[in-house]
């Protein structure tokens, strides 16, 4: 059986550390094959091939040209830090400016290699440059995780971001250690084996964490799809329909009032058939929002068909309900789009509207009664809001 003192040997722990990388970066690699969309995931793998590089590197010390193979393993090392951070802000979707934090590590890169050309080989130089450099961006990757995951990513992300810090923390004791006298025994230097012990968990955590994070994103990507629709990114009909007996049962608790409008686009179809569906779909795009600029926060849209659409209003009093309704086909008739040769297109709705109260109707009355009044609002000249009886189902003409 190993030595406790053979294990944590550094020599062991670079091997370990080279073949972690190695793995790990096959493992990307692979999952990049079959997930080319999948943001970050190339960096992610090249970044622990960069680490597998540095570390190999470091085995051949004391072989060939071992100066020169040290200074090549730091900064292969040095560049897996810098492309786990761009990975990290690809994920995140990061702006441009968060690549600022690069320029320092590419700036102490070059330093370290300068000095290197000049002097020849100064151990306590390159371990001070070399960690810093990757410490900088691997603190920076940290802090995105930690701060910028969207929240059905943030265990995963903090849990990656505790252990990117692990790591910061064992380099910076890795400088101080140098900068502070002890270079003058590097036969013993408590702070390599630490370092390579937290770069080993980091690499062991960081590979399913990004796994993780990543089937979280398609899982929540495919529930999005279930629920919206494609072509306005407003809810679909199967997510009206999830929310409106919830929306019903708290109304009925709190006595508060309900009410739907059921909204349709005027002569859509004459839309296509003069325009084209490219232009029938960008209007639309287009009357999703103008509907979803006048809406409350608690208010819900769906496109429930080709054209129609469906609103939700929660605790809202029938006047007031009247007023956005109102409101709402105004907007859509303020709206213009532009068709080929400068012209303008322009269109209305017709809105019907039916309210739930108490528990005088259910969830399919309050959508036929709504449909009633539609068709009533068409049957009346279109461009115009009818409201349903309040007790009594309309028949449609």
């Amino acid at each position: 059986m190993l030595a406790f003192a053979d294990i944590i040997d550094a020599n062991t722990l670079i091997v370990v550390n080279a073949m972690l990388s190695a793995v790990s970066a096959m493992v990307m690699f692979v999952v990049h094959l079959g997930n080319r969309q999948a943001a970050g995931l190339r960096s992610w793998a090249l970044s622990n091939l960069c680490f597998a590089i540095g570390f190999a590197l470091l085995l051949t010390y004391g072989v060939g040209k071992p100066y020169l193979d040290a200074l090549s393993a730091n900064l292969m090392i040095d560049l897996g830090a810098i492309v786990a951070y761009l990975a990290v802000l690809r994920f995140l979707s990061r702006p441009l400016r968060d690549l600022g934090l690069i320029a320092p590590s590419l700036a102490l890169m070059l330093m370290e290699t300068v000095l290197f050309v000049r002097d020849g080989v100064n151990m306590g130089e390159m371990v001070v440059l070399g960690v810093t450099a990757r410490g900088i961006v691997t603190f920076g990757a940290g802090w995105m995780l930690l701060r910028h995951a969207d929240a059905n990513l943030r265990h995963a992300a903090m849990l990656s971001a505790a252990f990117h810090f692990l790591w910061v923390a064992m380099l910076a004791a890795r400088a101080c250690w140098w900068l502070f006298g002890g270079y003058n025994e590097v036969d013993w230097d408590p702070t390599t084996p630490a370092a390579l012990i937290a770069r080993i968990l980091l690499t062991f955590v960081v590979t399913p964490s990004y796994l993780w994070m990543l089937t979280r994103r398609l899982d929540f990507e495919l529930m999005r799809q279930a629920r919206e629709d494609a072509l306005t990114g407003v809810a679909n009909r199967r997510a009206i329909w999830d929310q409106a007996p919830r929306a019903l049962a708290n109304a009925a608790r709190s006595g508060k009032a309900v009410c739907l409008l059921m909204i349709d686009v005027d002569y859509f179809k004459s839309v296509n058939d003069r325009f084209g569906h490219a232009m029938g779909d960008q209007v639309l795009v287009g009357v999703a929002s103008a509907l979803s600029s006048q809406l409350r926060p608690d208010d819900m849209i769906a496109r429930v068909g080709g054209e129609e659409f469906m609103v939700l209003l929660p605790d809202i009093a029938t006047e007031d309900a009247m007023n956005l309704a109102d409101r709402l086909r105004l907007a859509v008739e303020k709206s213009e789009f532009p068709l080929p040769g400068g012209d303008m297109l322009r269109c209305t709705v017709s809105i019907g509207m039916s309210q739930f109260i108490s528990d005088n109707r259910n969830w399919e009355t309050l959508v036929q009664d709504a449909d009633g009044a539609l068709y009533c609002a068409k049957n009346l000249g279109r461009n115009r809001v009818e409201l349903a009886p309040p007790h009594e189902a309309l028949v449609p003409a």
